[in-house]
């Protein structure tokens, strides 16, 4: 990464850098909280973790989903790109299991992938407006905090699909 280039490409993990950890291979001492339990991002995950974290952050977008006027304040298009993080952790979710193909968990990891960009560009956009003095400002400063962890929840999650289907 040089310059001004946010694109990061790491293995088989690739994105953005949205003010959240990147998930690679090489992450240390990056913690997420899943059931209010703080879990290491670099862990050798099982697909029942997965499969738990998954659940977790299928719960906090739908959360983040009913709340329209909030993400409305942030773009016009906002509610639909939160959507389309929704059914792509949704897609992925149905897809985990044990007897999982390494084709399909790459599958699963690239949906992951999507959605945390997804989400991470919302993210970036309600920084700005978080920013602005006044009402909106207000009003979308709750969701740029709820979508931070989100976001690095779903580039761990990613990370872990990797790890269980990619790792060889």
């Amino acid at each position: 990464m040089t310059g001004n280039d946010s694109s990061v490409h790491i293995g088989n993990v690739s994105g953005g850098i949205h003010g959240s950890i990147i998930a690679g291979r090489d992450v240390k001492n990056a913690t997420i909280t899943i059931g209010g339990q703080p879990t290491p991002a670099d862990k050798e995950p099982t697909v029942d973790e997965l499969k738990t974290l998954l659940d977790e952050i299928r719960q906090e977008l739908a959360a983040l989903s009913e709340q329209q006027e909030a993400l409305e304040k942030i773009s016009d298009d906002a509610p639909f790109t939160a959507q389309g993080a929704v059914a792509s952790v949704a897609k992925a979710a149905e897809k985990v299991s044990p007897e999982l193909p390494p084709e399909e968990g790459e599958s699963v990891q690239k949906k992951l992938t999507r959605a945390s960009t997804l989400l991470g560009g919302i993210l970036e956009e309600a920084k700005s407006v978080a920013e602005k003095a006044g009402e909106v400002g207000q009003a979308v400063k709750p969701i740029a905090e709820t979508l931070a962890p989100l976001v690095e929840k779903l580039a761990v999650a990613a990370l872990w699909a990797g790890k269980l289907w990619l790792s060889g």
